[in-house]
């Protein structure tokens, strides 16, 4: 039978069970059931497993973020927060499915009770996101309907010493020293302003009651007439309170100016709206926030203080180099402890490599980010 090129092995201890499977009828019959030794044995046995991620949200008391599929199909429960810290860093190269996990990932916070989420977005990729959220989203610098009142609290004290540093930040912005007059001169103005109806709190108002030539010179493009002042100089505040909110800031980035006195605004205004309730803030293009020293400063402290009120936040940017280059850098791969790669088939070049190994991968991590299918791979480490 061997010659015919048929291999043939003569049974002894499991030659009843190879008779029987060859009887019609017995299809449960062991044709061979090799004798496989211990070494063998140990060798074939599944001792080790993918890591499947935690069963629950234990700080939020809920299930996982997102339930995904990672390699062998095997499935992958996604929570962000490590033990009370949800802060999480996104980053890759463009056309790598940034948007799409952004969106995906603002949509499945909603499954906690309570929740909230603040988005600064680029290019309104989560425009169809946010209002099938039933949230509000604000085209800013193209939407004629979107306009702020930042001096509308200013007859509560505390409210009025932010306004004083914000007036003081757009007059740095514009060329002025601030001095102890300028800061003076502001600060009584402020207060005069403080006594008249809500809505002449305005940046004209504010104009009118300075002395100083040069600071209202200074403030001219932040009042009706100039550049910027159609955004903030309204005689009533037009930001909703919805819990799902989103800025589009392309076309606001023509103007740095405008960027940097509307994120501090909006930012205050968050501060108010912090009070424990699970919230998410999504910065896409992080490095609009980095530019700015005393932005980039405020995002620190707001990294180490934010997990007290239960605020997540996620990064987002194109490129490493961006926050590595940061003076905040330490601090975002510190509190950072998610962190969400895309494919970048460039991983492995000597210069971006480097930038990687900082934010400690490994050589086997960063080429596995290499050879990620774009727009359906990510790469999670925590």
């Amino acid at each position: 039978i061997q010659g015919r090129g048929f291999v043939t092995i003569p049974e002894t201890l499991n030659a009843v069970d190879a008779w029987l499977s060859s009887i019609p009828g017995n299809a449960y019959a062991n044709v061979r059931h090799p004798i496989v030794s211990t070494l063998n044995l140990a060798h074939m046995m599944p001792v080790s497993a993918v890591w499947a991620g935690p069963e629950k949200n234990d700080h939020l008391d809920g299930p996982p973020l997102i339930v995904t599929r990672t390699d062998g199909a095997t499935p992958f429960r996604l929570v962000t927060h490590i033990g009370d810290v949800g802060h999480t860093l996104v980053a890759g190269p463009t056309g790598m499915g940034k948007s799409v996990l952004l969106a995906t990932l603002a949509m499945q916070f909603r499954r906690y009770r309570g929740s909230r989420i603040f988005a600064f977005d680029m290019g309104r990729s989560m425009r169809a996101t946010i209002l099938g959220l039933g949230g509000e989203h604000y085209d800013l610098g193209t939407d004629g309907e979107i306009a702020f009142q930042p001096l509308a609290r200013i007859d509560r004290e505390g409210y009025r010493t932010w306004a004083a540093e914000w007036v003081e930040g757009r007059l740095l912005h514009e060329g002025v020293a601030v001095g102890p007059d300028e800061k003076a001169a502001i600060w009584s103005a402020l207060g005069s302003l403080a006594g008249a109806p809500v809505e002449q709190r305005t940046m004209t108002g504010l104009s009118v009651l300075l002395q100083s030539n040069a600071l209202r010179q200074a403030l001219a493009p932040y009042v009706l007439g100039g550049a910027h002042g159609k955004l903030l100089d309204a005689d009533h505040d037009r930001l909703g309170m919805a819990d799902v909110q989103c800025f589009e800031m392309e076309e606001l980035m023509h103007s740095k100016a405008a960027v940097m006195a509307v994120l501090h605004y909006l930012f205050a205004r968050f501060d108010e709206r912090f009070d424990g309730s699970p919230t998410l803030l999504i910065l896409d293009e992080a490095w609009l926030f980095l530019d700015d020293p005393v932005f980039a400063a405020r995002i620190r402290q707001w990294l180490k203080t934010l997990r007290k009120k239960n605020v997540s936040v996620i990064f987002a940017t194109q490129s490493l180099a961006d926050i590595n280059d940061s003076s905040i850098a330490p601090a975002i791969i510190e509190s950072c402890a998610s962190r969400i790669f895309l494919p970048n088939p460039q991983a492995t070049e000597p210069q971006i490599r480097t930038i990687y190994e900082g934010f400690g991968l490994n050589s086997r991590q960063i080429e596995i980010v290499a050879t990620a299918q774009p727009k359906r791979d990510y790469y999670y480490q925590s």
